[in-house]
């Protein structure tokens, strides 16, 4: 006996000893049933891979999403502080998100008409009875606002600096 018929004593039964038929399970071949299997079980983990890249792809999205939104606040924040003749925009805007978000529904121009309220000396100009200035500077006239505009004007389209010089004396006596 060789080694080769020890290997083959499984085969005792079948008559044969050539050829080995594949199995017929109901009419499909073993081999091509593996073969779908495969392909099944990669399809599977394909759509697996998939998934988790769609879940990946959407968090990326929500994120920026919220990072466009924060941008688009800042900007609104800032454009209503300017408006508002802030003096120190940074310090604004942190106090104006803050007011923000204290509130129950967000709304910009609320926030920094309150923060106006709040703490005036944060805006230029002359707002809610508070005068910015040298305290012992003369009490402003409101017909002088007039002519400085003018003085001012004219001094910037003519570039002469003879009347830049007489504008800005007469800003520093108002």
């Amino acid at each position: 006996m060789s080694k080769k018929d020890v290997g083959d004593a499984g085969n005792l039964g079948d008559g044969g000893g050539g050829t080995e038929q594949p199995v017929v399970t109901e009419g499909v071949d073993v081999s091509e049933e593996v073969i779908w299997k495969a392909r099944a079980e990669e399809a599977e983990s394909k759509v697996e891979q998939l998934e988790a890249q769609v879940r990946e792809l959407e968090s990326a999205l929500g994120k920026a999403e919220e990072t466009i939104a924060q941008v688009e606040r800042r900007g609104e924040i800032d454009r209503e502080l300017t408006a508002a003749k802030v003096v120190d925009l940074e310090t604004a805007r942190l106090l104006t998100e803050a007011v923000i978000g204290e509130m129950d529904e967000p709304d910009v121009g609320i926030a920094v008409r309150e923060l106006c309220e709040r703490k005036p000396f944060l805006f230029g100009g002359v707002r809610h009875g508070v005068q910015r200035g040298v305290s012992m500077s003369p009490a402003a006239q409101g017909g002088e606002e007039d002519g400085l505009d003018v003085m001012a004007h004219r001094a910037r389209s003519s570039g002469d600096r003879g009347e830049l010089l007489r504008y800005l004396r007469a800003r520093r006596v108002v």
